[in-house]
């Protein structure tokens, strides 16, 4: 087992544009690697432990993640190399507008995304959903690791309730459910029509390191996971990327 404890100094939050960069992740998570398939070289990954919070404090606020586990078949680590374990997240903007050519909220609806209302930066534009799939990286290298829902090796990722607190995160009330995608390759965060601009891309990619099969178990040995993901009006009328770096 690998007790992947996150180092205040290296793990962080970054928020694109630049809105600024938060130092200080605390707490840990207990990774559990099963035995390498002799012919892919690919191991199960399970997070069968962790601190009750990962947190960290964001301008006077605590930003607290509780882990829901265990997880088994979180995620793969790759012995010896040559497959994709990156992750990419993207999402439209602007998948179009209700009431011109044609478009409803019923086919906004249809396309998984969601209207703006009238109090909404741009009322009647239907946000696209977050898609997740594969990274234009072929070999992500050995040792790389993924944690995130994959149908290619079936794995589950990381399923969290996070949340923002005044106080500690022990006193919070239940967060928002999500399921974080971790990988130690590239993620790559992308938001097409970005702030509801027409043509516009706004791209950023996060780069974490593999770790060591031979020295799994080695605390603060080799590996980092990060996890971008895109965030449209995550700035309230700004669109945002975040960047999150797990480091131990």
């Amino acid at each position: 087992m690998r007790r992947f404890s996150l180092n205040p100094a290296t793990s962080h939050l970054d928020l694109l544009p630049d809105i600024g960069s938060f130092n200080g992740f605390e707490g840990y998570l207990d990774l559990a690697a099963g035995v390498p398939d002799p012919v892919t070289g690919l191991a199960p990954v399970s997070v069968v432990g962790s601190s009750t919070y990962l947190t960290i404090n964001v301008g006077g606020m605590n930003f607290c993640i509780k882990p829901l586990l265990p997880v088994q078949n979180a995620g793969v680590v790759s012995c010896n190399g040559g497959v994709d374990l990156g992750v990419t997240s993207t999402q439209d903007h602007h998948i179009g507008q209700v009431g011109v050519d044609g478009f409803t909220a019923d086919d906004c609806d249809a396309a998984g995304g969601f209207v703006e209302g009238d109090s909404d930066p741009h009322p009647g534009v239907c946000n696209g959903p977050v898609e997740v799939g594969a990274s234009p990286q072929p070999d992500s290298g050995v040792g790389a690791v993924l944690v995130a829902p994959d149908a290619r090796f079936g794995t589950q990722g990381l399923p969290v309730e996070i949340s923002f607190d005044s106080g500690a995160c022990a006193t919070h009330q239940d967060g928002q459910s999500t399921v974080f995608g971790l990988v130690s390759a590239i993620s790559r965060a992308t938001i097409f029509n970005a702030n509801n601009v027409d043509g516009d891309t706004f791209q950023q990619d996060a780069q974490g390191e593999n770790f060591s099969c031979p020295n799994w178990m080695m605390e603060n040995g080799p590996g980092a996971l990060v996890l971008a993901v895109p965030a449209v009006h995550g700035a309230g009328a700004e669109d945002l990327i975040t960047i999150f770096a797990f480091d131990d």
